[in-house]
Parts: C-alpha cells; structure tokens; sequence
C-alpha cells in the first residue's frame, strides 16, 4: 500500500485512538464517541504516545497550543516543508509570514456586512426546502443541511447560477472522497470529479485574469480576490485552486455538520432546553454554541514543536507531533459542568448574570482561528429560525456517521431520518442576493445528494 503524504500524522493519530481505546469499527462508539474521553482528561491534561507524540486532552493544555507560536507547522509558504517532512498544501499548514498574508488576502471577504448578506440568504433556502419536504419522511442532511451549505460557499466563491448543478454535485463527491471508505467505494467517480473540479477552478480564474485585464472592473467575491496578489498582478493558479477546495471542504462540512447535530439535539431535548430556545432570536444564539461544544466538527488540530518546549509539565522537543484533541478540551471537567449534556442554558445563565461563559474551542484558536466562524454561526441561526417554526422530527431509524472518524480527524452525521409535520406559514421572502437565477421558486430545485439507504 502506498504511504499518504500525511503518513506520520495518521500514525499518530492511530496510536491516539487505540490510547483512547476508540473503535472506530463498532456502531456504538461512532454513535457516542466521547465517552472515552473522560478517564484520560481526568489523569491528566497532556499525554505522551508510544511513539512520542503528545496527545493534549485538557482545555487549558489545548488552548496552550493552538494560540502559541511555539507550535506550529514550519511552513513559510505554500507548498513549503514542514517539520514533518511534508508539502504545505493549504493555508492549515502554514506559519506566518505565508499564513498572515493568505489569511488576510481570504479574510478581507468575510466583513461583517458579507456575512449578514451570505447569511439571510440561508433564510430564504431554508423556507424553500421546509416548504418542498414538509409532511413526508426523508433525510434532513440530505434534504435540508447539505443544499443550503453548498449553496452558501458557491456564494462566497461567486460560482455563477448557470454552473451551480454541475458544480454542486462534483463538489459534493470531493468533500465524500475526504472519507476514505466512501472513496473507496467509488475511487473512480470521485477522481474524476475532482478533476472536473480543479478545471473549473483554472478556468474561472483565467476568465476573470482576462476579465481584469481588459475591464479594469473586479467582481466581489473571493474568486477574484484570490485571482491577484495584493498588488494587482495574477496570483498562482496552484494555489488558488487549493485555497478554493480547503474553503468548499471546510465551509460545508462545518455547515452540515452544526445544522444536522443542532436538530439531532433539539429534538431529543428535555422541555426548555429545545427548540423554544431556538425559536427565540435572544438565546439561539445559545443553541448554536452548545451544538458546537458538544459536535466540534474538526477533532483533532495537529500541529509540531517549532522549537523545544514544554507542555503540560512534559519536554517537547523540536519536530514532535502535538495532537490537540478538541472534543476533549470541550468537555474538561475543570472548565464545564455536565460535560456530555445538551444544555444551551450554561451560555445564557452567565449572560444574564453579566459574565463571560467559557469559550468553547470548536473553531480553533490563536492565528489559525476559523475564518467562517461568524458565517457558520449565523447561518445556524438563520436556518434555526425557520425550523423552529415548524421543527423537524427525528424519526426512529438508523443514523450513520462519516466512518473515517479518526483518520479524517472530521466527524459528521451521514444521515439523519427526519419528518416535518406542516408547512412553514411563510413563503420565502425574496430571492437572494447573487444567486438568485439559481432557484426557480419556492420549491429551491437545489439539486440534492444520493440519497443512501441505512
């Protein structure tokens, strides 16, 4: 078998699991994978693996490594080397001054005013699909979380209507191919649409090189921004294609994951902590934050000792592997009460009160914070507001989860049986901005993943 470019990682990765005793082959621990957690939080914060790596479980210990420029990756540009040995692939492996300048050129497009924009447009996809789906059974990942996600980053990636059916359903196989059993189902199809993928991508950005060239007249989204360099000149292709596949992976997972939990939570909540929270505009807010600190969708944020160091009381040594584990940051015991409870109220009670809650870590921290936070939030919200109007049942039927948990350091409901009883009272207010053409009408014809049986 060929080694992954990422081979150590995934090693220690493994060697995280099995000090875990995670069983990544049994239902049960896919279903609750973290109860295992809460022995080795409990010892100590910060654990040295058989072959040396650090596995860090404790918040304090988590929020440690990511904020300090001690640990990191030893990458200076794309597609630099890595302390590990490996290419920087993406702006996830880099160190400043690369990672500065990529975050900034990435971030100027997520101002406050673009994500309020992105995000009412949710309410308009998410009264559409209610409208389509309700009174028949389905699948709320595939029927309602996965078209407004795709719809979302084709909006921040300013993918044009006409594109969009061809484009979501490539873009829906590469995120699957992420997962490695699914790819091996179909390694063929999902080869393919990553290369169809990729084309489109060199395409788009040759048209608004050109575009540029002759109109002097930039559009605004973060196509073209990522299309030049600060400087005006054309940006590299390469990276530009990367940097767009790491913002469709991540923005969507993220989405789908933090929609499809919400409503898994929601509608096995006790009376006052469901979806009259959710239905109030004061304290969804809280939902969301409670969803994230129990479902982080990112799990595990490797980084390597750029120098030596020390940490939760353990040498480091330079080119160590670091394994922060942040479902179990979410859940030390010195930090939160109730560590495995759905309970929205831990956020409200210390606002009402006049104090800061803790912070979960579900998006990072320090310089690699996630820059789609605030648009993943308040598409959460958006999307809450029209549900809790007519909320979704869970019905009592199988659920599966992405099975490469581990490895993939990602983990996400696959699929999630569901029924709404009625229709929204409301009709979709108005199109939305910038992708307009792409829907028809109340019934949103986004075009839908395969629906699997489970």
């Amino acid at each position: 078998m060929a080694a992954h470019a990422d081979e150590p990682i995934r090693l220690a990765v493994g060697e995280l699991a099995r000090f875990l005793g995670a069983d990544v082959d049994d239902p049960a621990f896919l279903a609750d994978p973290y109860r295992c957690l809460t022995p080795g939080i409990r010892e100590k914060s910060v654990h040295r693996l058989p072959g040396g790596a650090l596995a860090v479980l404790g918040y304090t210990a988590c929020a440690e490594v990511l904020r300090d420029t001690r640990f990191g990756h030893g990458a200076r540009e794309l597609y630099g080397t890595t302390l590990l040995g490996l290419s920087a692939r993406s702006i996830l492996q880099l160190d400043a001054p690369g990672h500065t300048r990529l975050r900034g050129q990435v971030a100027r497009h997520f101002t406050a005013r673009r994500v309020r924009a992105l995000a009412e447009n949710v309410g308009y996809y998410s009264t559409a699909l209610v409208r389509e789906h309700a009174g028949r059974p389905g699948d709320f990942v595939a029927d309602f979380a996965e078209p407004p996600a795709m719809s979302v980053i084709s909006d921040v990636l300013g993918v044009p209507p006409e594109d969009r059916p061809a484009f979501h359903r490539d873009a829906r196989l590469v995120v699957r191919g992420l997962d490695q059993q699914a790819r091996a189902m179909d390694e063929r199809a999902v080869a393919q649409a990553r290369f169809r993928f990729v084309r489109f991508f060199r395409r788009r950005a040759q048209v608004r090189r050109q575009a540029g060239t002759r109109h002097r007249v930039p559009r605004d989204d973060l196509l073209d921004a990522l299309s030049r360099r600060p400087d005006g000149s054309p940006a590299d292709i390469r990276g530009l294609v990367t940097t767009c596949s790491l913002l469709l992976s991540a923005g969507y997972d993220t989405t789908v994951s933090l929609l499809s939990h919400a409503v898994a939570e929601l509608g096995g909540a006790p009376s006052g902590q469901g979806w009259a929270l959710a239905r109030d505009p004061q304290t969804v807010g809280a939902v969301v934050e409670e969803v994230l600190r129990l479902h982080s969708s990112v799990q595990i944020a490797p980084r390597a000792a750029v120098r030596d160091a020390v940490l939760g009381g353990l040498s480091v040594a330079r080119g160590t592997i670091v394994l922060p584990l942040l479902p179990a940051a979410n859940r030390d015991p010195d930090i939160f009460d109730s560590l495995h409870t759905f309970r929205p109220r831990r956020y409200i009670t210390p606002a009402v009160q006049g104090r800061s809650a803790a912070r979960h870590l579900a998006f990072g921290a320090g310089a690699h914070f996630c820059l789609g936070a605030a648009l993943a939030r308040l598409t959460a919200h958006s999307a809450l507001a029209v549900l809790a109007a007519c909320p979704p049942r869970p019905r009592d039927a199988p659920r599966t989860y992405s099975e490469d948990v581990v490895v993939r350091s990602l983990r996400s409901l696959r699929s999630l049986p569901a029924t709404w009883p009625h229709r929204p009272a409301d009709r979709p207010p108005h199109p939305p901005a910038g992708g307009a053409a792409a829907y028809a009408g109340p019934s949103c014809p986004i075009p839908h993943a395969q629906r699997s049986v489970t």
